[in-house]
């Protein structure tokens, strides 16, 4: 097994774990949340369903991984940064770098567009995009 597939076996792990832990056993000082919540949160997917969410990124080196996971949690920005991207396809490298620098975006929105392909896939699949956001928010919060 390489260092991803154990790095991915471990996320995954963590949030199964987290996801079948009783919410009154780990969180017995918080306030109950609505019953009128979503059930579609991270923590409430199956593991076959978190497997098919990270199925799209489960071959990318660590750091790309890190930084999807990040920017997902902010949909609106990948699609301003990957439409700005569109709107500037000449710029490379450093002046790229520089140029996207001026951007108000995350540091991880603004890592992706060192990966216009990778960008451009989560604009196009934003549905994907927000509900791997959602379920990396989730496991941070947990």
């Amino acid at each position: 097994m390489n260092i991803f597939q154990k790095i991915l076996a471990l996320l995954l792990s963590w949030l199964l774990v987290i996801s079948t832990v009783p919410r009154g056993a780990a969180f017995a000082n918080q306030s109950v949340q609505s019953e009128a919540q979503p059930a579609n949160s991270g923590a409430t997917q199956s593991p076959e369903e978190l497997q098919q969410l990270v199925a799209p990124i489960a071959l990318y080196p660590d750091a790309l991984v890190s930084q999807v996971l990040a920017a997902a949690t902010y949909p609106t920005e990948v699609v301003e940064a990957d439409r700005w991207m569109q709107g500037h396809p000449n710029l490379k490298g450093q002046e790229l770098a520089n140029e996207v620098d001026k951007q108000a975006w995350d540091p991880s929105v603004k890592a992706l567009t060192q990966f216009p392909s990778v960008l451009a896939n989560m604009d196009k699949n934003l549905s994907w995009t927000s509900s791997l956001g959602d379920a990396y928010a989730t496991s941070r919060r947990m």
